[in-house]
């Protein structure tokens, strides 16, 4: 193993509920379609698929039951508590009735311990079928869930599934907050009554990890209040994306060095091509006088006029200065062709370097731009639902006129019908247009049909596409418009 130190990750989300697009992924519940969309946006490899388990009750090994959802065993465990969903008629669900882990290491360790000496092309399209999964990764999976049972209590764990089919083996652990008192209370549980109580009870807790962790060679992670960073959906892909970023400029700082050394290179040779262009300006004009001078001499000597001996003696003079002239033009002119080439093969290295600029700025932008989405998603999820119930409670306090200033708009619908218009639009984003028009019919909408065109654009990004979504839905799961419209 590596002398590099490998570090252990675990991040905790909490959620209201796990929704079946969530528990097909958790147990990879997918059909052909699906898996197509997943192997091209994502780091999924379904060669792998196979070497993907569960570990159930008594901490037994055994592959993913997908014949009941996370969802239907949340419920189950509820109602064994005599425990009613507080979210149910909610409109905006807003209670905290699960916590949705994430365990795992760093890359090298956990390849390892997943698959040994075996080699993993993680290439895009690789066929990684001949792979066997290692008894060392079901062992540590198995300590993982020791660990989960002795913090929160087995009956408690309604989804345990270890992911072998992305770029870095891990857990994704659902757990219910319920207490020994068979009481839901997710801030007992898991934060405490203060938000330092929970900076503590979380370093805790990773002190407590890293016990169990520690045979496998994995040590506790650096403290996240400390270094400020944050976990986003899984540690690896933050450092990922943020070493690539690092990576990238590091590479574009280093290109602009070379392309400052090519240009002084540049600059000198364009003087020297100057100079050269000068003397051979200079030499041409001076082999032109003198064979003017030449000529004239010639034409004396025919004529006969003068001594002929003094005459042929400069004439003979004249023709070496020429000839030397004539030297020094070749020799100039040579150097300035070498100049010249020198010149064409600096511009075609810079003309190299800026393109090579250009792709990793571009490549850098996208990782950006990737971190900027998720943030941006993170905010936006952990903020609509209070804006929208802000709204819908200060709604209620305006008089007739106010309120037909939002008639009709996406505000004031999502806040009486946002769980219909996500669920729509998640079903058109992921491409099932019959399933979503039947859901808005069922939920009493009518501005759609299964006969609309619709699909997504060859060149449309996913905030694009996303938004369009949203705008379907809205308008799909908008009651049918009676011919008379109804007033005040």
């Amino acid at each position: 193993m590596s002398s590099k130190v490998n570090k252990q990750v675990a991040d905790m989300q909490s959620s209201t509920g796990i929704t079946t697009a969530e528990s097909n992924e958790f147990q990879r519940n997918w059909k052909d379609q699906r898996w197509d969309r997943a192997g091209k946006e994502g780091n999924y490899d379904r060669t792998r698929d196979h070497l993907n388990f569960e570990v159930s009750k008594g901490g037994i090994v055994r592959p993913i039951d997908k014949t009941r959802t996370v969802g239907e065993k949340i419920t189950d465990r509820l109602t064994q508590c005599g425990i009613t969903d507080p979210n149910i008629n909610r409109k905006t669900p807003n209670i905290r009735i699960c916590a949705k882990f994430v365990f795992g290491g760093s890359n090298k360790r956990m390849h390892e311990l997943a698959f040994g000496n075996q080699v993993v092309d993680l290439k895009k399209g690789a066929d990684n079928s001949h792979i066997i999964r290692c008894k060392d990764v079901e062992e540590w999976a198995k300590d993982i869930y020791s660990f989960a049972c002795k913090e929160w209590g087995e009956d408690n764990i309604v989804g345990f599934y270890v992911h072998l089919d992305e770029t870095n083996p891990h857990i994704h652990c659902c757990m219910l907050p319920i207490t020994s008192q068979n009481k839901l209370s997710f801030k007992q549980v898991f934060c405490g009554a203060s938000k330092w109580e929970c900076r503590d009870k979380m370093l805790a807790l990773h002190d407590r990890l890293a016990v169990y962790n520690k045979k496998w060679g994995l040590e506790r992670g650096s403290n996240i209040y400390e270094t400020g960073a944050r976990h986003r959906s899984t540690e690896e892909y933050r450092r990922e994306l943020s070493s690539d970023c690092t990576a990238l400029e590091k590479k574009i700082t280093e290109l602009r060095i070379q392309l400052s050394e090519i240009n002084q290179d540049i600059h000198r040779a364009k003087i020297k091509q100057k100079g050269l262009s000068t003397m051979i300006r200079n030499l041409e004009q001076e082999k032109e006088q003198l064979l003017n001078k030449k000529t004239e001499l010639e034409t004396i000597i025919q004529k006969g006029n003068g001594d002929t001996t003094l005459l042929s003696a400069e004439l003979e003079k004249l023709n070496a200065e020429i000839a030397k002239v004539s030297e020094k033009l070749a020799d100039k002119q040579h150097k300035l062709q070498t100049a010249d080439g020198e010149l064409q093969v600096l511009q075609k290295q810079v003309d190299e370097l800026k393109g090579k600029e250009s792709e990793l700025r571009a490549e850098t932008s996208r990782a950006v731009d990737t971190i900027q989405q998720q943030i941006h998603y993170r905010l936006s999820t952990a903020t609509l639902p209070n804006i929208l119930q802000e709204f819908k409670d200060k709604f209620q306090l305006l008089d007739f006129k106010s309120m037909d200033l939002f008639e009709d708009t996406m505000l004031k619908d999502l806040t009486e019908r946002g769980e219909e218009i996500m669920q729509c639009a998640l079903l058109l984003f992921a491409g099932y247009v019959d399933q979503a028009t039947t859901f808005a019919e069922g939920h009493g909408g009518g501005g759609g049909g299964s006969q609309m065109k619709w699909g997504r654009d060859e060149n449309e990004d996913d905030w694009a596409w996303a938004r369009r979504c949203m705008t379907m839905a809205h308008k799909m799961n908008k009651a049918p418009q009676s011919s008379k419209k109804s007033k005040r």
